[in-house]
């Protein structure tokens, strides 16, 4: 049975992780981890009972369940929460954004982007209230292996969601070729590309075969973006290295700048050894 592990911080902002986590304890059966970093020395022992008493009145759960566990790692809380993610070997962690900056910028702060770099679990960052289970997906690709590892562990984890791919396209150097065809012979290859992609993971998955498809003209976020609209509450799917488009050095800039802009929620796959 899966672990699911979230992290909180007692504050407000972090209801809606533990919220989806509950609900995705539910769905997929197993063991619930919720984990608050103490900030303290290994050897400055805390006041466990505080503790408890505390993660019982933000998370509304009590450890005597026994599929919920309650961890309080030492140390900082980045270096912590990892940490515990990997000695606990979770199946997914869960994690809200530090704060919001603006409405639409969702800044992640230290503690989620360093978590993002260092662990190799799954790791979804919740926006959206958890009103109901995930039962779309919208997952980009740069048709990678990196993307293919993604989507097809998204959709092992989610087996009854639908699945839509969405890949973005851009004309090279546009500035300098804006002839119409330039833009028509780039599309027609994508939409290639894309097909060959999606007959690959049905191969490997064969419910993917029902899976939809679409290559948009933009930026990777304009792309996902275009895809949500059919679904606003639809799940986001990323894997962490790519070659083109989704790509990222360790999470670097385009998934970022997709996770900050994005109002889904968003899985990020650790898709290093697909590559």
């Amino acid at each position: 049975m899966p672990t699911v592990a979230v992290a909180t911080d007692f504050s407000p902002r972090a209801d809606r992780a533990v919220d989806r986590a509950k609900l995705l304890q539910k769905q997929m059966g197993g063991k619930l981890l919720v984990i608050h970093a103490t900030n303290q020395a290994a050897d400055d022992q805390p006041d466990m009972d505080d503790l408890t008493r505390r993660m019982r009145l933000s998370t509304g759960l009590e450890a005597s369940d026994g599929d919920v566990q309650f961890l309080f790692p030492s140390g900082a809380p980045t270096k912590a929460i990892a940490h515990s993610c990997e000695k606990h070997d979770v199946d997914l962690l869960v994690l809200g954004p530090a704060r919001y900056n603006t409405l639409g910028d969702y800044f992640l702060g230290t503690a989620v982007d360093y978590i993002l770099r260092s662990t190799t679990k799954p790791v979804l960052v919740v926006k959206m209230r958890a009103h109901a289970d995930y039962r779309e997906i919208v997952a980009g690709t740069d048709f990678s292996p990196g993307s293919a590892h993604a989507i097809l562990t998204a959709a092992r984890m989610f087996p009854e969601a639908k699945v839509h791919v969405v890949n973005a396209w851009q004309v090279p150097f546009q500035a300098f070729n804006k002839d119409a065809y330039a833009a028509e012979e780039v599309e027609r290859d994508h939409k290639n590309k894309l097909a060959e992609f999606m007959a690959g993971l049905a191969e490997r998955e064969g419910r993917l075969a029902d899976a939809t498809s679409e290559t948009n003209r933009g930026d990777a976020c304009d792309a996902l973006r275009k895809g949500l609209e059919v679904n606003p509450n639809a799940l986001v799917v990323l894997g962490s290295h790519g070659t083109s488009g989704f790509r990222q050095a360790t999470i670097g800039s385009v998934t970022s700048d997709l996770l900050r802009y994005l109002e889904a929620d968003t899985l990020v796959i650790n898709s290093a050894d697909a590559e």
